[in-house]
């Protein structure tokens, strides 16, 4: 069984992303084994571990494709400067992450996924959940530039399930990679394992511009117009505390 099992694209494009009480059980369950981790990689950060994660010159460069070129226009036309620099992170961290772990991955579709992932993050909607809006809105500009229906798909799925609890486990999968950048960037997981001066690197690249505060203020939104949607557990399972705490100088 696998975490998106019982969250697939059927129920989150029928539903809009609404749980119901069987989901909320397993996501609670997913969470609870996330805990311990979590909070390891706050101690070992605070201790001054660092490990030997680093991607070099050539690793940081976003990829050399039509698609790929597309998606990054796309998102800067789309995307406040906070979440678009968000987004170059998360594709950075899942990147180094994959390297540590040692998981091929498709770095066309990885950075389509997460420089995308975010789209309606800014634009709430009552009862509909924006990991699944953003899933449709790339959904229709992948078909629109003719993109080969499995990648549409892939990507999809990516962007609706990176915040269902359990995926980043799987980091051969767009929405466990994006996943995991995105609990590196928002809470600090695993940046233990990370070579200290390349994520400073990234983030002078990539700066933060009050981050903290504007997420924490995005998911409260969010979680106000969907209250039955995965960002609400995510945030009443002490999503502020853990971004507030995060080991980035903001």
């Amino acid at each position: 069984m696998g975490a998106q099992d019982d969250f697939d694209w059927n129920w989150a494009n029928s539903t809009g992303g609404k749980l119901d009480r069987r989901q909320l059980g397993k996501l609670l369950v997913a969470a609870a084994t996330l805990m311990p981790g979590a909070f390891s990689s706050h101690a070992l950060t605070f201790l001054g571990k660092q490990g030997p994660g680093v991607l070099d010159d050539v690793e940081m460069r976003i990829p050399d494709t039509a698609l790929a070129k597309e998606a990054e226009w796309e998102a800067r036309q789309k995307l406040s400067p906070w979440v678009l620099e968000h987004s170059y992170r998360v594709y950075y961290f899942g990147k180094v992450l994959a390297k540590i772990d040692r998981v091929p991955i498709d770095e066309e579709l990885h950075f389509t996924t997460a420089i995308l992932h975010d789209i309606e993050f800014e634009h709430p909607v009552p009862g509909r959940c924006f990991a699944v809006r953003g899933a449709q809105d790339a959904e229709t500009f992948l078909t629109g530039l003719n993109v080969p229906r499995d990648k549409v798909v892939k990507v999809r799925n990516g962007i609706s399930g990176h915040i269902t609890f359990g995926v980043e486990k799987d980091l051969s999968d767009l929405a466990g990679i994006v996943s995991a950048g995105c609990e590196t960037d928002l809470g600090g997981t695993r940046i233990e394992e990370m070579n200290r001066q390349w994520v400073d690197t990234v983030v002078a690249q990539h700066p933060r511009l009050d981050f903290k505060r504007r997420v924490i203020e995005a998911v409260r939104i969010e979680s106000e117009n969907v209250p039955e949607g995965r960002t609400a557990v995510m945030r009443g399972l002490g999503f502020e505390m853990g971004v507030t705490n995060a080991p980035f100088a903001e």
